[in-house]
Protein backbone atom coordinates (compact mmCIF):
# COMPACT_ATOMS: atom_id res chain seq x y z
CA UNK A 1 0.00 0.00 0.00
CA UNK A 2 3.18 2.34 0.48
CA UNK A 3 4.58 1.39 -2.75
CA UNK A 4 1.96 2.20 -4.52
CA UNK A 5 0.91 5.17 -2.65
CA UNK A 6 4.88 6.20 -3.41
CA UNK A 7 4.54 4.82 -7.22
CA UNK A 8 1.47 7.36 -7.80
CA UNK A 9 3.30 10.38 -6.11
CA UNK A 10 5.92 10.03 -8.12
CA UNK A 11 3.95 9.62 -11.22
CA UNK A 12 2.08 12.52 -10.39
CA UNK A 13 5.22 14.47 -10.21
CA UNK A 14 6.51 13.49 -13.26
CA UNK A 15 3.73 13.10 -15.96
CA UNK A 16 0.52 15.91 -15.36
CA UNK A 17 -0.72 13.78 -18.47
CA UNK A 18 -1.23 10.48 -16.51
CA UNK A 19 -2.91 12.57 -13.35
CA UNK A 20 -5.46 14.38 -15.98
CA UNK A 21 -6.40 10.53 -17.26
CA UNK A 22 -6.23 9.52 -13.76
CA UNK A 23 -8.50 11.90 -11.95
CA UNK A 24 -11.20 11.59 -14.90
CA UNK A 25 -11.07 7.47 -14.53
CA UNK A 26 -11.65 8.61 -10.34
CA UNK A 27 -14.49 10.36 -11.18
CA UNK A 28 -16.23 8.08 -12.98
CA UNK A 29 -16.04 5.18 -11.12
CA UNK A 30 -17.30 7.68 -8.57
CA UNK A 31 -20.17 8.53 -10.75
CA UNK A 32 -20.56 4.79 -11.20
CA UNK A 33 -20.81 3.95 -7.56
CA UNK A 34 -23.14 6.52 -6.73
CA UNK A 35 -25.78 5.42 -9.57
CA UNK A 36 -24.86 2.03 -8.31
CA UNK A 37 -25.98 3.03 -4.90
CA UNK A 38 -29.12 4.76 -6.29
CA UNK A 39 -30.41 1.85 -8.25
CA UNK A 40 -29.98 0.11 -5.16
CA UNK A 41 -31.29 1.91 -2.52
CA UNK A 42 -34.36 2.98 -5.35
CA UNK A 43 -35.28 -0.65 -6.43
CA UNK A 44 -37.62 -2.65 -4.56
CA UNK A 45 -38.37 -6.63 -4.72
CA UNK A 46 -41.96 -6.90 -6.83
CA UNK A 47 -44.46 -9.28 -5.16
CA UNK A 48 -47.15 -11.95 -6.32
CA UNK A 49 -50.74 -12.86 -5.75
CA UNK A 50 -51.82 -16.24 -5.95
CA UNK A 51 -54.40 -18.03 -4.96
CA UNK A 52 -57.67 -20.15 -5.89
CA UNK A 53 -61.24 -19.04 -6.36
CA UNK A 54 -64.16 -21.49 -4.80
CA UNK A 55 -67.58 -22.25 -5.10
CA UNK A 56 -68.20 -21.02 -1.43
CA UNK A 57 -71.55 -23.72 -1.29
CA UNK A 58 -69.67 -26.39 -2.65
CA UNK A 59 -65.63 -25.93 -2.49
CA UNK A 60 -65.66 -26.93 -5.58
CA UNK A 61 -62.86 -24.92 -7.89
CA UNK A 62 -64.35 -22.73 -10.33
CA UNK A 63 -62.19 -22.26 -13.57
CA UNK A 64 -62.57 -19.07 -15.62
CA UNK A 65 -63.22 -16.80 -12.73
CA UNK A 66 -62.05 -13.41 -13.50
CA UNK A 67 -59.51 -11.67 -10.88
CA UNK A 68 -58.53 -7.63 -11.49
CA UNK A 69 -56.08 -6.38 -9.36
CA UNK A 70 -56.08 -2.68 -8.06
CA UNK A 71 -53.76 -0.20 -6.17
CA UNK A 72 -51.92 3.22 -6.30
CA UNK A 73 -48.99 1.24 -6.45
CA UNK A 74 -49.56 0.01 -9.62
CA UNK A 75 -50.46 1.91 -13.40
CA UNK A 76 -53.15 0.30 -14.70
CA UNK A 77 -54.71 -3.05 -13.44
CA UNK A 78 -53.33 -6.79 -13.95
CA UNK A 79 -56.02 -9.37 -14.61
CA UNK A 80 -55.87 -12.76 -13.85
CA UNK A 81 -58.31 -15.79 -14.99
CA UNK A 82 -58.68 -18.94 -12.79
CA UNK A 83 -57.29 -22.25 -14.84
CA UNK A 84 -59.35 -25.72 -14.13
CA UNK A 85 -58.01 -26.24 -10.90
CA UNK A 86 -59.62 -22.47 -9.85
CA UNK A 87 -56.07 -21.27 -9.46
CA UNK A 88 -54.32 -17.78 -10.45
CA UNK A 89 -51.12 -15.66 -10.34
CA UNK A 90 -50.63 -12.34 -10.79
CA UNK A 91 -46.23 -11.69 -11.09
CA UNK A 92 -44.75 -8.49 -10.63
CA UNK A 93 -46.42 -6.10 -8.27
CA UNK A 94 -45.20 -3.39 -6.92
CA UNK A 95 -44.92 -2.67 -3.57
CA UNK A 96 -48.16 -1.43 -1.95
CA UNK A 97 -52.11 -2.16 -0.56
CA UNK A 98 -54.10 -4.29 -3.22
CA UNK A 99 -58.04 -4.76 -3.49
CA UNK A 100 -59.34 -7.50 -5.89
CA UNK A 101 -62.42 -7.75 -7.82
CA UNK A 102 -63.14 -11.23 -8.39
CA UNK A 103 -66.21 -12.07 -10.85
CA UNK A 104 -67.78 -15.09 -12.16
CA UNK A 105 -71.02 -16.21 -14.03
CA UNK A 106 -73.78 -17.24 -11.93
CA UNK A 107 -71.81 -15.24 -8.54
CA UNK A 108 -72.37 -12.43 -6.60
CA UNK A 109 -69.12 -10.48 -7.38
CA UNK A 110 -66.45 -10.50 -4.66
CA UNK A 111 -63.64 -7.73 -3.57
CA UNK A 112 -61.77 -8.34 -1.04
CA UNK A 113 -59.40 -5.58 0.30
CA UNK A 114 -55.93 -4.37 1.78
CA UNK A 115 -53.75 -7.10 0.27
CA UNK A 116 -50.20 -5.79 1.56
CA UNK A 117 -47.62 -7.00 -1.14
CA UNK A 118 -43.83 -6.42 -0.26
CA UNK A 119 -41.83 -8.31 -1.75
CA UNK A 120 -43.32 -11.54 -1.37
CA UNK A 121 -45.88 -14.06 -2.43
CA UNK A 122 -49.13 -13.76 -1.21
CA UNK A 123 -51.47 -16.80 -1.33
CA UNK A 124 -55.19 -16.05 -0.86
CA UNK A 125 -58.36 -18.46 -0.98
CA UNK A 126 -61.34 -16.81 -2.99
CA UNK A 127 -64.72 -18.34 -2.11
CA UNK A 128 -68.06 -16.79 -4.19
CA UNK A 129 -71.80 -17.09 -3.05
CA UNK A 130 -73.98 -18.37 -5.89
CA UNK A 131 -76.70 -15.53 -6.92
CA UNK A 132 -80.02 -16.26 -5.46
CA UNK A 133 -82.17 -18.10 -7.77
CA UNK A 134 -85.74 -16.93 -7.84
CA UNK A 135 -88.16 -18.82 -5.71
CA UNK A 136 -90.23 -21.43 -7.92
CA UNK A 137 -94.04 -20.04 -8.57
CA UNK A 138 -96.42 -22.12 -6.16
CA UNK A 139 -97.74 -25.46 -7.58
CA UNK A 140 -101.00 -25.18 -9.91
CA UNK A 141 -104.01 -25.93 -7.79
CA UNK A 142 -105.31 -29.98 -8.52
CA UNK A 143 -108.51 -29.79 -10.39
CA UNK A 144 -110.78 -32.12 -8.47
CA UNK A 145 -114.09 -33.66 -10.20
CA UNK A 146 -117.05 -31.53 -10.07
CA UNK A 147 -119.34 -33.10 -7.38
CA UNK A 148 -123.09 -30.95 -7.59
CA UNK A 149 -123.78 -32.70 -4.10
CA UNK A 150 -120.61 -30.74 -2.45
CA UNK A 151 -120.26 -27.74 -4.84
CA UNK A 152 -121.84 -24.66 -6.36
CA UNK A 153 -121.40 -24.81 -9.80
CA UNK A 154 -119.81 -23.06 -12.18
CA UNK A 155 -121.35 -19.74 -14.11
CA UNK A 156 -120.67 -18.22 -17.58
CA UNK A 157 -119.45 -14.77 -17.36
CA UNK A 158 -118.41 -14.16 -21.48
CA UNK A 159 -117.90 -15.81 -23.90
CA UNK A 160 -118.47 -17.00 -27.94
CA UNK A 161 -121.08 -19.60 -28.20
CA UNK A 162 -118.76 -22.46 -30.62
CA UNK A 163 -119.31 -21.49 -34.65
CA UNK A 164 -119.64 -23.61 -37.29
CA UNK A 165 -117.04 -24.13 -39.92
CA UNK A 166 -117.99 -23.91 -43.65
CA UNK A 167 -116.63 -27.68 -44.36
CA UNK A 168 -119.74 -28.25 -41.21
CA UNK A 169 -122.37 -26.21 -43.06
CA UNK A 170 -121.72 -27.94 -46.36
CA UNK A 171 -122.12 -31.19 -44.91
CA UNK A 172 -124.82 -30.43 -42.54
CA UNK A 173 -122.74 -31.69 -39.54
CA UNK A 174 -124.64 -31.24 -35.95
CA UNK A 175 -125.20 -32.81 -33.10
CA UNK A 176 -124.55 -33.58 -29.67
CA UNK A 177 -120.52 -33.17 -28.63
CA UNK A 178 -118.95 -33.67 -25.15
CA UNK A 179 -115.96 -31.64 -24.21
CA UNK A 180 -113.69 -32.28 -20.59
CA UNK A 181 -112.41 -29.24 -19.49
CA UNK A 182 -110.80 -27.62 -16.47
CA UNK A 183 -112.51 -24.68 -14.97
CA UNK A 184 -110.06 -22.82 -12.74
CA UNK A 185 -110.08 -20.94 -9.56
CA UNK A 186 -109.64 -17.94 -11.12
CA UNK A 187 -112.57 -18.41 -13.77
CA UNK A 188 -110.55 -19.33 -16.89
CA UNK A 189 -111.50 -22.61 -18.61
CA UNK A 190 -108.31 -24.86 -19.82
CA UNK A 191 -106.97 -28.29 -21.13
CA UNK A 192 -110.39 -29.08 -22.82
CA UNK A 193 -110.50 -32.49 -24.33
CA UNK A 194 -113.05 -33.62 -26.93
CA UNK A 195 -114.81 -36.71 -25.87
CA UNK A 196 -117.54 -36.91 -28.33
CA UNK A 197 -117.05 -35.30 -31.10
CA UNK A 198 -118.15 -33.65 -34.73
CA UNK A 199 -116.52 -34.17 -37.93
CA UNK A 200 -114.85 -30.54 -38.65
CA UNK A 201 -116.76 -28.69 -35.30
CA UNK A 202 -114.08 -29.86 -32.71
CA UNK A 203 -111.45 -27.22 -32.94
CA UNK A 204 -113.84 -24.92 -33.27
CA UNK A 205 -115.98 -25.50 -30.29
CA UNK A 206 -112.82 -25.98 -28.09
CA UNK A 207 -111.75 -22.22 -28.91
CA UNK A 208 -114.82 -21.24 -27.92
CA UNK A 209 -114.95 -22.94 -25.06
CA UNK A 210 -111.03 -22.02 -23.79
CA UNK A 211 -112.37 -18.13 -24.65
CA UNK A 212 -115.02 -17.73 -22.13
CA UNK A 213 -114.86 -16.39 -18.56
CA UNK A 214 -116.62 -18.12 -15.38
CA UNK A 215 -117.77 -17.81 -11.86
CA UNK A 216 -115.62 -20.52 -10.35
CA UNK A 217 -117.31 -23.71 -9.43
CA UNK A 218 -117.28 -23.08 -5.27
CA UNK A 219 -117.38 -25.40 -1.99
CA UNK A 220 -117.23 -24.12 1.25
CA UNK A 221 -117.28 -20.61 -0.02
CA UNK A 222 -113.99 -21.28 -1.58
CA UNK A 223 -113.46 -20.92 -5.33
CA UNK A 224 -111.66 -24.50 -6.52
CA UNK A 225 -110.54 -25.87 -9.68
CA UNK A 226 -113.14 -28.36 -11.35
CA UNK A 227 -113.25 -30.76 -14.13
CA UNK A 228 -116.46 -29.92 -16.10
CA UNK A 229 -118.09 -31.87 -18.59
CA UNK A 230 -119.85 -30.04 -21.02
CA UNK A 231 -122.64 -31.17 -23.36
CA UNK A 232 -123.44 -29.29 -26.00
CA UNK A 233 -126.24 -30.16 -28.71
CA UNK A 234 -125.27 -27.84 -32.13
CA UNK A 235 -127.90 -27.40 -34.60
CA UNK A 236 -127.47 -25.79 -37.75
CA UNK A 237 -128.96 -22.18 -37.91
CA UNK A 238 -132.47 -22.35 -40.12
Amino acid sequence: MIAADAVLQHEAVGNPLTESRRGRRAARALGIAFLALAVGAGAQPSGIISGVVLDATTQAPLAGALITARSPALMGEQIAVTDDAGAFEMTMLPPGTYALAVQHDGFLPFAPEGLVVRGRRIKVRLQLMPEPRPAPPPPAPVAVEFDEATMIGPAMISGPEPEFTQEAVQRGVQGQMTVRCVIAHDGSVRNCRVLKGLPFMNASVVDALESRRYHPATTHGKPVDVYYTFNLRLALPQ
